[in-house]
């Protein structure tokens, strides 16, 4: 018999790519799914919808990956995720919290989750970025790529 030994992972990158560094989260994901790694999938995408909860209820972890507005300062935040209180939403707009409350309230689980945060400043219409958002994502790909190893995501190894 096979079994797989190995942690399953999701990242979700989001934001607008239409508006400059809001584009961040979308432009990290492409770059991961560009990693081939066979225990993690990337997808980017211009906001979280409650459809996602199905495929959170299918991994073990999940990193949701947006950019934060800032003026003073300029380092990517990594935080750790719990359910959301309160299901309620507003719009069509949804956090990583409520989206872990939905799959939770659906399929009687959750991932463990993280959130990355990465530094911006200029949301104009555009898709160029600034310097800051740059240099963000080169930190939060560094970041990325030590918790998954330190989660134990490398590419899966079988056991007989």
């Amino acid at each position: 018999m096979i079994n797989n030994v190995c942690q399953s992972t999701l990242v979700i990158g989001y934001g607008c790519s239409l508006r400059c560094d809001d584009g961040v989260g979308q432009r990290i994901a492409n770059a991961i799914a560009g990693w081939e790694n066979p225990n993690v999938t990337a997808i980017a995408i211009p906001q979280l919808t409650p459809d996602l909860a199905e495929r959170l209820a299918n991994v073990d972890q999940v990193i949701f990956v947006d950019v934060y507005l800032t003026s003073t300062k300029r380092a990517i935040q990594i935080h750790s995720l719990q359910l959301a209180q309160s299901g309620a939403t507003i719009g069509h707009w949804y956090e990583p919290q409520m989206l872990l409350a939905t799959t939770q309230a659906l399929y009687g689980y959750h991932p463990q989750a993280w959130w990355v945060m990465v530094p911006g400043i200029n949301f104009e219409l555009g898709d160029s970025l600034s310097s800051v958002a740059e240099r963000g994502i080169e930190a939060a790909l560094e970041e990325i790529e030590y918790l998954l190893k330190a989660r134990g995501v490398e590419p899966c190894m079988k056991l007989e």
